[in-house]
């Protein structure tokens, strides 16, 4: 899978033959659920419509017939009229040039079928779904028509009528997650959805709906009882950053098959992105302040071995019991693997921290036992400098980071 910065080469400016039709495409999204670390998903129950020139399409269709669907028109042709269909191998332009009026016929009482917004219902279960999602499945039978086709006339700038037509659906989409941890120690995640058209990029061009009501809002967003479960809040807009994006890339796929030509495979897509906090941030405070205890205890031992020569083993234990309670305390408190990375990475500091303590507490009390007062100074030396290293990691780890974070918002 791949990307492409944009589609020049093919585009009308360059080909005024180019048939495809360009489709505005707009998203409102319902509801982000069943968020699950297990399976690295969760679930968006969303709405999408399509607008689009019915002249232009039905243009398209009729390319789109003659190169890919000639075969079945040729079929139903035989199939209606009960003729014997030629035996071999034979051009099928020469078949559709020789049987106009009834490819014209065809392709003006099936067109309809291959609208952006078609899908299959309860009802209409042989119906092909003309879009799918890159990152996703639909949720079976969650399918549905919101809106029926519209069209609508109107007048373009030479005065020539047009049809403009107008689908609405909704359905229950299975995504992959992304998540992006965007304000340390805070947990910021992005919901990532791509729409794709089945057809490619020589039939279909996805453009995205960047339309404003008369308050000057997104028409693309949120529904007004719009939210997300498992403890997560859309993020407050700023200058730099939105809650909700819309906007176009293109995608192909090769198969691994570098002789397979960009043009020949590529076809618009539509990237939604989602982006939230954890809405229970007393939760992360509290696996946060359990795991600065624990580091804390390490110092306070890691002092007593270096300043005062006491025997700091026996303190280990105890320490290792509170990494292993953090750990736990984080594991049942989060729902992805996104938040507890940051506690993954303070354990694994804190672990490594308890080993070093520990060979250095035992290299110590080997000096003890042997009386080599050179080597019991050597380590006094050494177990200073590793509780102020100690000490000024915990510093930048549990203040200075965070506190650099917030300020440059990074």
């Amino acid at each position: 899978m791949k990307y492409h910065d944009d589609l020049e080469s093919t585009s009308r400016a360059n080909n005024p033959d180019a048939y495809y039709v360009e489709v505005t495409v707009g998203a409102v999204l319902e509801k982000i659920k069943n968020i699950s670390s297990a399976t690295s998903s969760y679930e968006a129950r969303m709405q999408i419509y399509f607008k689009f020139d019915k002249d232009e399409f039905r243009e398209m269709f009729r390319h789109y017939s003659r190169n890919v669907l000639a075969d079945q028109i040729i079929d139903d042709y035989y199939a209606e009229t009960g003729e014997e269909r030629p035996h071999g191998t034979f051009s099928h332009d020469e078949w559709l040039d020789a049987h106009s009026d009834y490819f014209e016929t065809w392709v003006d009482s099936h067109d309809h079928e291959y609208y952006p917004g078609e899908t299959p219902s309860n009802v209409l279960t042989d119906k092909e779904t003309m879009f799918v999602l890159g990152n996703g499945e639909f949720v079976p039978d969650s399918l549905g028509m919101l809106k029926e086709l519209e069209e609508v006339q109107y007048y373009d700038e030479s005065g020539n009528l047009r049809t403009m037509c107008y689908q609405k659906i909704r359905f229950n989409g299975a995504f992959e997650k992304a998540f992006d941890s965007v304000r340390y120690p805070l947990d910021s995640v992005q919901f990532k959805m791509y729409i794709l058209p089945t057809m490619d990029a020589d039939y279909i061009r996805y453009v995205p709906d960047r339309s404003t009501d008369s308050d000057g809002i997104l028409v693309s967003g949120f529904t007004p009882y719009f939210g997300i479960t498992s403890g997560y809040r859309l993020i407050h807009d700023t200058e730099t950053v939105d809650n909700f994006t819309l906007r176009l890339n293109y995608y192909y796929d090769t198969n691994n098959d570098p002789a397979v030509h960009f043009d020949d495979s590529v076809r618009t897509q539509l990237e939604i992105i989602v982006r939230a906090n954890r809405a229970g941030i007393s939760l992360f405070l509290q696996a946060f302040i359990n795991l600065f205890s624990v580091v804390i205890w390490i110092i306070i031992a890691f002092y007593s071995q270096s300043y005062t020569g006491e025997d700091s083993v026996g303190m280990l234990g105890t320490g290792l019991f509170g990494v292993i309670s953090s750990m736990l305390v984080g594991l049942s408190m989060v729902s992805d693997a996104g938040i507890f990375s940051l506690i993954t990475m303070i354990n694994i500091f804190t672990l490594a921290v308890i080993m070093i303590m520990t060979y250095q507490a035992i290299a110590a009390k080997r000096a003890q036992v042997r009386k080599d007062k050179v080597l019991i100074a050597y380590n006094g030396i050494k177990l200073r400098v590793l509780f102020i290293l100690l000490t000024v990691c915990t510093i930048a780890m549990f203040g200075i980071i965070p506190a650099i974070a917030y300020m440059w918002g990074v």
